[in-house]
Parts: structure tokens; sequence; C-alpha cells
């Protein structure tokens, strides 16, 4: 029971432990539990975070050290690189130095070689030229040459120039006696290092003196060919240099002309090169008879030494038929023979050639051949076979490029003696003189390099920018080319030749051309043209831009024209007749049909027209019966049917009689209207006083609706009313033709014929033109022509029986002169450009004075123009271009100088500017200018020569600030570089134009003068 009890008791306290305190104690365990979990995990986080800070720590301190090692070892590298590149780059620099030292040495060593070298060169052609000098006496001549005009102080510098040089070289006279028997030294063999000055003037002296010698012994050896041949005939040979430097020659009896004083020394001078077998160069001006003196030396050979040729005349095509008149002129004796034509021409002309003789005597078939560079280049393979004993090449410029074929082919013909006759021997580059001294001087002037370096850079540097030149150089230069060229200027030996003035005008651009201008301009990419500046296809580009720019300064019309503007014609027009099957006469009809045509059916025509007989048609019962069995308007039954109140009583109101009423019925309209112009109305008779002012109808007309119009005022019938209607004859007239009124101006779109029927039928066919073709209706219509109105005055006609007017009036457009048809009026043609504008007032101010002139152009479409303008203002004018034939060119030229109505001269400057005689003109206009300066001298150059005695006056159109105002500038410092050479290193003003030309790279500058 206790235990029970005991059980019970522990049970119960069992039970209260678990209810109450084990819950408590249970929450108290795991409060602890999280309590310490949460105190582990922080714990472990400390730890963590303790652990990685100490590995930080010690990770830190082994980067740390890392990256010193590495930025030590970077920073060793780098200094290390840096030692050697700095010792590599004293290294080089050192070497560099030392290498530059060398070269520049080199350089100077080679300068000074190249120096002494050049003055070789030069002083071997100094001493050259002193050597034919002394003979040829060319100096004395160009000296003397002056007293014939205007001695100047120029002329006498001249002379003081050469006066140092010439004692250079006389100074080598007594070594001269030394060196006869030397032989020639090649360049090649010369030490310029180690020889000294001496040794290179020994050898230089020993060259000039076997190139003297050579010259003399291929003169002796060409004349020795022919004195072999004539030696049975005891010619003497009349070949010896040595004794002929003193001669002195007259004016030949076979020449027809008097030579002038220059002319004749021109002439002693030629006759002394040929006698020394010397080539050369004869640069007068133009105009100043360069063809009369070389015919002289011809003649001259002809007559002294019984050589009638061959001689060869080489010239432009254009100055063939002067170069044959002018020989047939001064010269009877010779027989001179024009080479031109086709290949088959060319052939026959072959068989004059007379190759066996080397000299040809007076009976020769022919003296002097005249031939062009065309020709001649053509036909190369012939004229080589012949040895000719003087060959002359006519403005010689042809030659100018030592590349060309025809240089090279006329280089290798057999001549005793070469003349080149130019008025210009530099145009562009003092390249193109060399070409022709090499020409004619081929041993001596054989090195192009070496006469660039000494003469062409200097003086076409002072040319572009005004450098100073070197005079001892120029002096040199002149030596050189005074015993190979004679140049006299017209100032100093033409005294009586009148003054030349040369203008230039300049003209602004139109607001059409500014505005092509600028389009153009937009075009260019200069960086391309820049990219590409050296290729051929650029170069070719660029001067085609450049003449698009030059055709806007000239008239815009050159790329497209103002078109005739009218009205789209809707029409089909008929093919023209046959004059093979007409005959000379050839009826033209009414030709212009419209597209859109009526068709009118066969049968409707035929049986559906009442007055056409046919088949089935009622035209004859109509007029059986109703025109005439039926009719009312017989003239019988109206007459019988007018009294009281019959049919016909109301006539009497109307002012007509039965045949005229039986007569309106019967016509047509048109007869009816002659009718009414024949009859003579009573209502004309019937006058009123102007007092009255009131309308008065006849008891005779009362039915008729008519105006007033047909009865006179009294007034228009006295004697004031006549005068007064005499004195407004032009107000009446104004007023009957109409012009009073203002018709509709506004121009169709589109114009067409009146739509026509067409049946086929002949019948209608018939009709329809006697409807439109008729003569009669014609003259009804529209009255007399005007020729036959010209007829009846001239045969004296009365006026009473004059054909009475046509019925319809003049349409208003013919009165107005309106014409739907639009043309642009010539006053636009010449206000579209800035140069024909002010050309315009130009050649009315010189045809007012009676100046005649030469106009030069660059384009044949200009030329073109120019025709319409000259036709609009009716000036007589020729055209001469490079289509012209060569016979009308002989005949433009002999009418020009022989007809002084002719008031303009249209030339093309190419072909209307060599070897031509124009002197009948005072005045030279250029259109346009060359880009070759010589080319428009010598185009002026053409007025002014020989025989003029007014003053000529040219006049240069530039347009202001376009590409033609830079074309000028490098056109006058081109001609400086000619003036320099030729006539001394005066200070030109065209040596201080603006900008300087690159004279061997010209397409970067002409690139930005496109874009200025």
């Amino acid at each position: 029971m206790y235990a029970k009890s005991y059980n019970t008791m522990y049970d119960a306290i069992w039970r209260d432990i678990a209810r109450k305190d084990i819950p408590k104690v249970a929450r108290i365990v795991s409060t602890s539990v999280t309590i310490k979990q949460a105190n582990a995990r922080k714990t472990a986080q400390l730890a963590v975070k303790e652990s990685r800070r100490w590995q930080f720590r010690t990770n830190k301190n082994v980067k740390d050290l890392q990256g010193k090692a590495r930025r030590a070892m970077r920073e060793m590298l780098v200094y290390w690189k840096r030692n050697e590149r700095e010792e590599r780059d004293s290294r080089k620099k050192a070497e560099k130095q030392a290498l530059d030292r060398a070269k520049k040495e080199e350089e100077q060593r080679e300068a000074r070689r190249q120096a002494r070298k050049l003055n070789f060169l030069i002083t071997q052609t100094e001493l050259y030229s002193h050597f034919i000098g002394r003979k040829i006496k060319t100096d004395e001549i160009e000296a003397g040459s002056f007293g014939d005009g205007v001695a100047t102080d120029e002329s006498e510098a001249q002379i003081q120039k050469s006066a140092s040089a010439e004692e250079r070289a006389n100074r080598s006279e007594e070594e001269h006696e030394l060196v006869k028997d030397a032989q020639k030294r090649n360049i090649s063999e010369l030490d310029f290092d180690q020889d000294d000055d001496a040794d290179l003037h020994h050898a230089a002296l020993q060259n000039a003196h076997s190139a003297v010698v050579s010259a003399q012994n291929r003169a002796k050896t060409f004349d020795n060919r022919s004195s072999d041949v004539d030696a049975e005939t005891g010619e003497m040979n009349f070949q010896n240099p040595t004794t002929l430097g003193e001669i002195e020659i007259s004016q030949p009896n076979l020449l027809s002309c008097t030579l002038k004083g220059y002319q004749l020394k021109g002439l002693n001078w030629l006759v002394n090169l040929y006698e020394q077998g010397i080539n050369g160069i004869l640069a007068d001006e133009m105009g100043l008879g360069k063809t009369v003196q070389s015919i002289s030396v011809m003649a001259y050979l002809a007559q002294t030494h019984n050589i009638w040729g061959p001689f060869l005349v080489i010239a432009p095509a254009s100055t063939l038929h002067n170069w044959q008149q002018e020989i047939t002129k001064f010269v009877p004796d010779f027989k001179a023979l024009p080479y031109w034509g086709n290949a088959k021409d060319r052939k026959v002309l072959r068989k004059f050639w007379d190759r066996k003789q080397l000299t040809y005597t007076k009976d020769a078939p022919f003296h002097v051949l005249i031939t062009s560079y065309q020709l001649i280049v053509a036909d190369a393979q012939y004229f080589q076979r012949i040895k000719w004993q003087y060959m002359i090449l006519d403005e010689a410029q042809a030659i100018k490029s030592s590349s060309s074929t025809r240089w090279k082919s006329l280089l290798g013909f057999q001549c005793r003696n070469r003349l080149l006759l130019t008025g210009t021997p530099i145009q562009n580059s003092m390249q193109e003189l060399w070409a022709l001294l090499h020409f004619i001087m081929p041993t001596l002037f054989d090195s192009h390099d070496e006469f660039s370096e000494w003469f062409s850079k200097d003086i076409e540097s002072h040319a572009t920018s005004n450098t100073q030149l070197n005079e001892e150089q120029l002096k040199r230069l002149h030596m050189i080319l005074k015993p190979f060229m004679l140049r006299r200027v017209k100032k100093h030996v033409q005294s009586e030749l009148g003054d030349k003035i040369e203008i230039d005008v300049y003209c602004d651009l139109t607001y059409r051309q500014r505005a092509m201008y600028r389009a153009l301009k937009a075009q260019i990419n200069l960086i391309d043209i820049m990219e590409q500046a050296d290729s051929d296809d650029a170069n070719q580009n660029l001067m085609n831009l450049v003449m698009q720019f030059r055709k806007v300064c000239n008239h815009p019309d050159l790329f497209e024209r103002s078109d005739t503007k009218s009205p789209l014609s809707l029409a089909r027009f008929s093919k023209t007749g046959s004059f093979l099957r007409e005959g000379n006469t050839l009826d033209v009809l009414y030709n212009t049909h419209n597209f859109i045509e009526y068709v009118v059916p066969k049968l409707v025509y035929r049986e559906g027209m009442m007055n056409v007989p046919g088949e089935k048609s009622n035209a004859g019962f109509r007029s059986r019966y109703l025109d005439h069995l039926l009719n009312i308007w017989e003239a019988n039954y109206i007459h019988d049917n007018e009294d009281h109140s019959n049919a016909f009583s109301w006539l009497k109101f109307v002012d007509q009689s039965a045949n005229d009423i039986s007569r309106a019925f019967h016509e047509d309209i048109v007869t009816r209207t002659i009718l009414e112009q024949y009859t003579t109305s009573r209502r004309g008779s019937l006058y009123f006083s102007d007092e009255e002012k009131k309308n008065y109808t006849p008891s005779s007309s009362l039915f008729l609706v008519t105006a007033n119009s047909d009865q006179m005022q009294l007034c228009d019938m006295t004697n004031e009313g006549i005068t007064e209607n005499l004195k407004a004859v032009s107000t009446s007239y104004f007023r009957a033709r109409n012009l009073h009124k203002l018709d509709p101006m506004a121009d169709p779109v589109a114009v067409a014929p009146p739509i026509e029927a067409l049946c086929l039928d002949p019948g209608f066919v018939t009709m329809q033109y006697d409807i439109l073709f008729s003569l009669r209706f014609r003259d009804i219509i529209f009255g007399p022509t005007q020729q036959v109105e010209q007829r009846l005055i001239e045969n004296h006609v009365p006026p009473y029986r004059y054909p009475l007017a046509g019925l319809l009036p003049e349409p208003s457009s013919e009165c107005a002169g309106y014409s739907p048809i639009r043309v642009p009026p010539m006053s636009k043609f010449v206000t579209d450009s800035g140069k024909l504008l002010k050309l315009d007032s130009l050649l009315a101010e010189l045809k007012a004075n009676d100046h005649r002139v030469l106009i030069y152009f660059q384009m044949t479409r200009m030329m073109d123009l120019m025709e319409e303008y000259l036709a609009y203002r009716q000036y007589k004018y020729v055209r001469l271009d490079g289509s012209s034939r060569l016979s009308d060119r002989r005949d433009l030229v002999n009418d020009w100088q022989t007809k002084p109505d002719l008031f303009v001269f249209l030339l093309s400057t190419r072909a209307g500017g060599l070897g031509i005689n124009l002197t009948a003109a005072d005045t030279v206009i250029f259109y346009d200018s060359d880009w070759n300066p010589t080319m428009d001298s010598q185009a002026m150059d053409r007025a002014h020569r020989l025989g003029q005695t007014k003053q000529v006056t040219v006049y240069r159109l530039l347009v202001r600030g376009t590409i033609e105002e830079r074309m000028r500038d490098r056109a006058k410092q081109k001609m400086h570089v000619q003036q320099v050479v030729m006539e001394g290193g005066a200070q030109g003003e065209a040596a201080s134009a603006t900008g300087g030309v690159d004279f061997q790279k010209p397409t970067r500058e002409v690139a930005f003068w496109l874009l200025e």
C-alpha cells in the first residue's frame, strides 16, 4: 500500500517534472545550445578574420617583395637598354658625322671636279668659237648692223660684255701653233682631280683645234667629191678656209632685189660660215628678211662658184608658197621644185632628182627643192640618198625637241652645210637652244646635262624667282653663241619701221561665264591631281581642264549654244519631188498634213452628196427641176414678180436688181464678195453735214441692215478735210492694219495644220485641189504678191488698173513681226562674253578710224562663232586656219594685201602665225593667247615686218581673275629667259612676275592655278 502510494507520488512528481520542469529545462538547454552555437560561430568568424588578416599580412609581404624584385629588375633592364641605346646612338652619330663629312668632302670634290669639267667644256667651246669667230667676225657684223638703224647704249654694252672672254681666248693664240699636230683628247681620259688648270687648258685647246680642223676637213671632203668629177674641166677648188676669213662680198647679180646694209652683212656672215664648213643659226628678229638673206647665199654660190644646187629648203606648210614665190621673184634663174601633194604626185616629182651629180649646174632639172617638215619625215628615205649642198630650215623651232623623229631624221641627212632660220631660238626653256646647237654642231654640243647644269638652271631660276644672275656665265654663253648665231633686232637695224605697241586689255566675266567657271572649279579634286602629278593621264586630264576653263573665258557658247525655241510641230511632211523626173521647175504643193485625218467613205461621197452626179444620186433631178424648172431665183421670174404685192416686191427697198439677186443665189460666196467689191453702191454718193450729227437712210435701203460707214462725211470732201486726212495717213494705216490691237502673244506649246478630210475618190481629190490651190481664189483672198506689186510699180502701171486688194487682211502676227519661233538675238550673243563685248566696242572704234585688223585664235570653233558675229555687224573678212588648203592660203593672203575693203582677217595662231606677209594690217588682236609666247610674237610680226610703215598696235584680250592672267605671267617669264640669253642679263619686269614657274614640273603649278 505504502509502496503503491509511493509509486503514485513518485509518478506524480515525475509528471509534475515532465509537465513543468522538463520544458523549462529544455528551453534552457535549447537556449544554451543556441548561445553556444552563436558564440562558436562568432568565434569561428573571428578566427577566420584573424586567420585572413594573418594570411593577408603574410601575402602582402611576399607580394611587396616580389614587386620590389620585379621593379628592381625592370629598372635595371631600362638602365642597361638606355645605356646601350645611348652608346649605339653615340656610335651612329659619330659614324653619321663621319659619313656626312666624307660625303660633303666627296660632294665638294665632285663639285670641284664637275666645275673643272664644265669649265673645261666651256673653255673648249670658247676656244673653238674664238678660232671660228675671228674668221667669221660675228661681233663686227652685229655691231655694224646697229649703224643701219638706231645705235643704242645697249648694243655697245653687249659688245663690251664679250671683251673679257675674247681676251681670255686671245691668250691662247700663242699656244695655237703648239697644238696643230696634237690629237683630240677624250674627256674620259682627263683626270679633273689631279690635272692642273694648265693641263686642262692645253687639252681644251687641243680639242678646240681638232674640232676646227675636223669641220674644215669635212667641208673639204664634201667639196673634193665634186672637184674630182670636175677636174678635167679645169674647175678651181674654192674651198680654202685659211684664206677666206677676210672675205668681203657684194650683192650677187643674180639677185633681182637690193639688199639693205644689215642684210648684206648677214650675207657676208653666212658666206664665211659656208667657207669654213660651219653650220649656223640666223636668228634675226621676225620681219627682218631672213628669207631673202638665205636666198642671197644660194645666189652667191651659183654666181661665184657655179654651185647651183642641190639646195634643200624645209619650211612649215603655210609658208611653202611664199618660199616658192620669193625664190622665183628674187632669183629668176633658179628652178624651184615645189615638193608637196599626195604620194603619187611626189613620186612623179622625184623623177626630176639627179642623184648622180653632186653639184648641180644651171642646166640641172631643179636647183632648189622646197618641202614641208611633215613630208621630209614621210619621205626621209629618198632625201637621205642625195648629198645636199645647203639645207635651210625655216622656222627651225620646229626641231626644238632633240628626242623627236623629225630632229633625228634631219640630223641624218648628208649636207655640206646647215642653216637654221628662227626668230625665236628659245621659246620655253634652254633645252630648246641646246637642241638647235646640237643640231648644227653635234660633236661640240654633245652633252645636254653639262649645258643644263651650267646655263639652264641659273638663267631659268633668275627668270622665275628674280635671283642674282651670274654675269660671268652669261658672258661666256654669249661668247659661245656668237660664232654660230647672228641676231639683229628691228630697233637696231630698221629706223623706218613703225613702232609696235602692245596693250593688255582686261575684261570681266559675265554672269553666265562666272556661273560656268564656278561650276568647273567645284569639280576639281586637288588631292587626286597632286597624287597623280607625274602620270601622263593626269597631265592630259589637267590640260583638258585648262582647255575647259579657257573655253569659258572665250565664250560660253563653246559649251552649249542658246537654242532656237519653237512649238512642237505635230505634222507630217511630204517628201520632196525629184528634179531628175520633174525637171528644173518643181511644183511644191501643200505638203504639210495633220496626223489626224477624217476619212470620208466613198459611198457617202458618191451617193450622199447631193451635188455629186452618180448612179444612185439625184443630182440630175435637182439640177433639172430645182435649179431650173422650179427655181424662183431666175432673173426673168424675179423681174416679173417685183411689182405691187408680188413675191419680190421688196427688192426696191434693198437696193438690188433682179440680176443681182439671181446672181447672188447661183454664185458661191467668194464670187458674191467679189461682185460686192466691184459694185458701186448708190449709198456711197450720199453725204451729210457734220452739223446735223444724225444718220440718214434712203428709202431704197430701208430693209438693209447696214452701218453708216458707207456714207462719207461732208468734211472729208473739202480741201481742208483732205489735207487733214493726208496728215493722218500713218494713224489711218495703223488702225487699218489693226496694229492698235493687242493680240495674244503667248507661245503655243504645239502647232498643227487643220484636220483634213480624206476620200479615196478622184472626184473628191480634184474638188479639194480646186478649192485649196485655185489661183483665182488665191488672188481674190490674198491679193497680189509683193513681186507682182513691185513689177506694177517698175512698169509704171496706172493705179486704177491695179488688181483689187485681198479679201482677207494680212495676219496680225506678220504685221507686228511676231513669230512663235524664238531665235536667240545676236545682241545677247555679244553680251554673253566679256571678251566679245570688249572686242565689239574695239572693232567699232578701229573701223571708224580706217584700221585693218588681224584677229588670232587658238580654237577653230571660236572662229566659227566670230564669223557669225562679223556677219551680224556686216564686217568684211577672210579666214585662214589649219584646214585651209595651200592654194587657198596663197589666195587669201593675196586678197588681204590687195583688197582694202577687207576689214578683218581671222587666223589661227598656229596656221597663220608663220612666214606670211600681212603688212596691210596695222592692228593685231589676240582673242586668246598661246601657251608658247613665241607663237604670239611670230603671229604679231606678220604685220610688224619689212614693208610696214604704220605704227602697229597689238591688243591682247585677257579675262581678269582667271587662268588667263596666270598664263600671261608665265609667258612673260619665258620671254625673259629669251631676253637674258639673246640680249643680256638686264632685269626685266617679267622676272618679278607674281609667282614662280617650275619649268620642269608644270603640272603642280597649273593645278594651283585652277583653284585660285
